[in-house]
């Protein structure tokens, strides 16, 4: 359903036991705040893109209902919203105001340094000296997007041993999106490099995470020229993307959450998902503000090692990947867990 405003008051009255969360941003902290209030803006395009900011609305539901928080959500469609929503949120007196991506960054630190006595989180974006008040949660997806690119690397191969490229269609040609482009093109050659192939990498920069229909010319374009594998990281431009490779009887990797499920249309041409822990992050952040843990001024990451990115199985396809290349993935990444695979991503 199509909506201009996206409007949710989500309280709960019940205070329940801390739940055990398998995340290393868990503190043990006995001193729990009063009822507090949390605003989350939505990135652009809205919470039903069935990836990137539904999973951190279903964090912020999911913490309402756990402990007394009054969290609100109001969605962003434009640049202008952003600013918009936050100084609602500060004209209301809320606590902690959440925001998310490259396009909220602006409006967000401009907020926080004019507003030191309300706390801000800004999720999937780095910068090198937060303001006190602010803390920046970014995830590694680097660490993810390379295994993607070995696995399209062999998919690519085996559908088409005399053109094998793998594809990708991207958001904007941002540092968070590159993070996905770069690692993903490295992933492509390191399989290269271990079994002497030669598959390479063509994609396309969007020009907007919110036009499906851009989505689909784009991956229609790699799709004539007989890519068969394309990774999309681009929002509901993504998602349309996605449904064109569907349409053409071809193979795709998601985004963010494990599309097989988020948009169960694709399932059947979904290879995997490149997963950022949106969800969880967006929990443990806002569980931990709630126990009075608030490391403002500082960058917390999501990697492979603590769960905060990953890739997502194979579903209808487990059966045709074989084992070898299975030990080979899980090799890579332990290799990047250790250090002694690089990623290509230094930003």
């Amino acid at each position: 359903m199509k909506m201009k405003r996206f409007y949710i008051l989500l309280s709960c009255i019940i205070l329940i036991s801390v739940m055990i969360l398998t995340s290393c941003l868990k503190v043990k902290d006995p001193v729990p705040q009063t009822i507090i209030k949390v605003g989350l803006v939505s990135g652009l395009g809205g919470f039903n893109d069935a990836g990137f900011n539904h999973a951190i609305l279903s964090g912020l539901q999911q913490i309402a209902y756990d402990f007394p928080m009054l969290c609100q959500a109001r969605e962003t469609l434009t640049t202008a919203d952003f600013a918009t929503n936050i100084n609602y949120f500060i004209s209301s007196s809320y606590n902690l105001i959440v925001t998310s991506g490259y396009d909220a960054a602006q409006a967000t630190v401009a907020a926080a340094i004019a507003n030191p006595n309300t706390d801000f989180i800004i999720l999937d974006y780095y910068m090198a000296s937060p303001p006190a008040n602010l803390l920046c949660a970014v995830f590694d997806v680097d660490q993810s997007s390379f295994p993607c690119g070995f696995l399209a690397a062999y998919w690519a191969l085996k559908q088409n041993q005399v053109n094998h490229i793998a594809g990708f269609v991207a958001g904007t040609d941002i540092p968070t999106i590159r993070q996905f482009s770069v690692s993903y093109s490295h992933g492509v050659a390191y399989f290269d490099s271990i079994y002497r192939k030669n598959v390479g990498v063509l994609g396309y920069f969007a020009t907007s995470f919110n036009d499906s229909l851009q989505g689909s010319r784009l991956a229609d374009s790699l799709l004539k020229q007989n890519i068969s594998t394309v990774f999309t990281f681009a929002g509901k431009t993504g998602n349309g993307a996605l449904y064109k490779v569907k349409e053409a009887g071809k193979y795709a990797i998601g985004v963010d959450v494990d599309q097989y499920y988020s948009i169960p249309a694709v399932g059947p041409v979904l290879l995997t998902s490149c997963m950022k822990g949106l969800g969880n992050m967006t929990y443990s952040l806002l569980r931990n503000f709630y126990y009075n843990h608030f490391p403002g001024g500082t960058i917390v990451h999501g990697t492979l090692d603590n769960g905060g990115v990953g890739i997502a199985p194979f579903h209808n396809f487990d059966s045709q990947v074989p084992d070898s290349i299975k030990v080979a993935l899980n090799t890579v990444i332990s290799g990047i867990k250790n250090g002694t695979i690089k990623t290509g991503w230094s930003q």
